[in-house]
């Protein structure tokens, strides 16, 4: 059996430095622990799990809370993104990445009693009902936290710029001669807030006055609600001339009550998305959207999880903002001059 020793000597470095490389431990430079790493796989090293556990008084497992409602994180575009990244980041240096839902953490009394029953060194909370009070006592706890998209003063946290995100978006539509801007938005959330907050800001902005008829509630995910809520859109007197889905997913069923209405994409409604997943452009037109970069938010957040579980006392926790980039698509239609996009979206 390959020991720890024995990776040493093929290295040339000390026992110490080959255990804190091969337990994550950043005081090694990450090529030398890149080189040890590699060593231990081609000699065919396989550590201890329990004993590494026992010397290290680590579990080297990392939570990953998952809250999206219609499915499992692994079947959601945008977070399954962030989860792959995390999970890359994590396995690098040694640890696994354990998906816990509210259902598990239910049976154990809520997330807190849960993550300490399972010994979790760190948890990562990806879209989540941050009101929970079973949620806030694990955020109050002694555990590493990092939280996605939403901030909590003493805790790390990365989030996407949902602000700079909304606004893009209806300065895009504007610039191509929409004036009636309609915004189906998911429920409510801390994203949610800011991204109608940014919406009616880059309106007012423009002067635009955005009935209150045509911001609508739906769900994240759910091209059924998004459905109902673009046939409440288009049975209104004087419909909008572009429309503003939660989310990309979200924007299929807004898609099939337009074309149920006899209506096209963008010729009759030009419409707008949200998250830049790989279904925007598998449309015969591809989708307007804001590209998130769930690359980087993962591995943001994964890093800086790393970072306090490893150096907890020196570890200071900050907001980390990302930006992302609009993708032009090809949903919203050119109405040329200011006065005629007024008029140009029919009834069916």
């Amino acid at each position: 059996m390959v020991t720890l020793r024995d990776i040493a000597q093929q290295c040339g470095l000390s026992i110490a430095t080959v255990s804190k490389a091969m337990n994550g431990v950043s005081e090694v430079s990450a090529a030398t622990a890149q080189r040890i790493r590699e060593t231990a796989r081609e000699m065919g090293y396989l550590p201890n799990a329990a004993a590494r556990s026992m010397k290290t008084g680590r579990s080297m497992s990392i939570a990953l809370l998952q809250f999206p409602k219609n499915c499992s994180v692994w079947k959601h575009s945008y977070f399954a993104g962030i989860a792959d990244a995390v999970q890359r980041v994590v396995e690098e240096k040694g640890y696994d990445l354990v998906p816990v839902n509210r259902t598990a953490a239910e049976t154990m009394g809520g997330y807190l009693s849960y993550c300490r029953y399972r010994s979790y060194d760190g948890v990562l909370v990806l879209s989540a009902t941050f009101s929970e009070s079973t949620l806030l006592d694990l955020v109050n706890s002694e555990i590493p936290l990092v939280t996605i998209d939403y901030a909590f003063h003493h805790r790390a946290a990365v989030l996407s710029d949902n602000l700079q995100g909304m606004q893009e978006l209806v300065r895009f539509a504007y610039a191509r001669g929409h004036r009636r801007l309609a915004f189906i938005h998911g429920e409510d959330a801390p994203v949610t807030r800011d991204r109608l907050a940014s919406f009616h800001a880059a309106c007012e902005a423009l002067g635009l006055r955005i009935p209150p008829e045509y911001v609508r509630e739906a769900l994240y995910n759910d091209p059924e609600s998004s459905a109902r809520e673009t046939e409440a859109l288009l049975g209104m007197p004087q419909i909008p001339t572009c429309i503003f889905y939660p989310d990309d997913y979200a924007y299929v069923g807004g898609f099939r009550a337009l074309c149920a209405h006899g209506l096209s994409v963008p010729e009759d409604v030009s419409a707008v998305g949200y998250d830049g997943t790989q279904i925007a452009s598998i449309y015969q037109h591809p989708l307007t959207t804001f590209q998130q970069d769930c690359d980087a938010i993962g591995a943001t957040a994964a890093r800086m999880l790393l970072d306090a579980i490893g150096s907890p006392r020196s570890f200071l926790p900050r907001q980390v903002v990302l930006p992302g980039r609009l993708v032009a698509g090809e949903t919203v239609r050119d109405l040329g001059a200011p006065d005629a996009a007024f008029g140009q979206a029919r009834r069916a």
